[in-house]
């Protein structure tokens, strides 16, 4: 049980540096029976109570689900009258599978030095699997990269926002253990050339820390003991 305690208590501290706070009341609970830990930045995350992550010496990555701030895709393309700069189905498309492609990229390598956990691709029934899902939501792109033949240029100062949702979950339940919720904003700068390179880095930058904080706090609350050994 102590190590229980403590190891759920080092898993908040770690997903919990560096998230957006927030000023908005979030529920105690969830339906699913997930109780809310709070923190100083007000942090959304969610632990179900009695968790044993310890248990856990392996992970497998879900592939991340991108989904744009609702009417996104409308609200740009009413500013953008021009139909070589208006923003198409297959521009959505593209850009949800490309930084879907990234986030779970950066989150399997995440741990490269220091992993004390091992990803693997495949599992057995009744294999102790933790299944990282992370979900990328509330996603709004300033300057988008559009397909058009005709030669645009974009300028911001900002390459846009978006919402970081993770999921622990037993493979072998499928009972989810952890939920939590991290917002992220690319800082404004001096207005700069936005182009797919420039959002592409500006994602990188969103990612890489909150990738770099869940595998640091997965080595540090699974398999303790076999890495203490």
């Amino acid at each position: 049980m102590k190590n229980l305690i403590v190891s759920l208590s080092m898993l908040t501290m770690l997903l919990t540096l560096g998230c957006a706070s927030t000023s908005e009341t979030v529920p105690t609970t969830t339906p699913d029976g997930l109780e809310l830990v709070r923190s100083d930045k007000h942090s959304a995350v969610y632990i179900k109570p009695e968790a044993q992550l310890d248990i856990y010496n392996e992970f497998a990555i879900v592939p991340c689900e991108v989904a744009f701030r609702k009417n996104w895709q409308r609200d740009y393309n009413s500013s953008h009258r021009s139909s070589g700069q208006q923003i198409k189905e297959r521009d959505i498309d593209r850009i949800k599978r490309e930084l879907g492609e990234e986030c779970n990229a950066l989150i399997a390598g995440g741990g490269a030095g220091h992993a004390v956990v091992t990803l693997v691709a495949e599992w057995q029934q009744g294999q102790d699997v933790l299944l990282v899902r992370p979900n990328i939501v509330n996603l709004n792109i300033t300057s988008p990269d559009v397909s058009s033949p005709s030669m645009t240029r974009s300028y911001s100062a900002s390459a846009g926002s978006m919402t970081l949702y993770l999921e622990l979950i037993d493979a072998e339940t499928s009972e989810v253990l952890v939920r939590a919720y991290d917002s992220k904003a690319d800082p404004d700068s001096f207005v700069n050339y936005a182009n797919k390179i420039t959002n592409r880095q500006a994602a990188d930058r969103m990612l890489k820390n909150w990738a770099t904080r869940l595998r640091e706090a997965m080595d540090a609350v699974m398999r303790p003991s076999a890495s203490e050994a």
